[in-house]
């Protein structure tokens, strides 16, 4: 299960992965962010399939 750190900040929306505070992402209502976070996890977890893929 993913974990998400979400927060607002002068009137946005901010939030990041548990653990991957460096990218964090922004949305002007909630469900955009919710939206913008999915797509962080959906690319983290592709990035580290295709970095598994050029190692083996």
């Amino acid at each position: 299960m993913t974990k998400y750190i979400i927060w607002e900040e002068q009137g946005k929306w901010r939030g990041c992965l548990q653990g991957s505070p460096d990218q964090q992402v922004q949305g002007e209502s909630f469900e955009e962010l919710q939206l913008k976070l999915r797509q962080l996890c959906r690319g983290q977890i592709g990035d580290k399939s295709s970095t598994l893929r050029k190692i083996a």
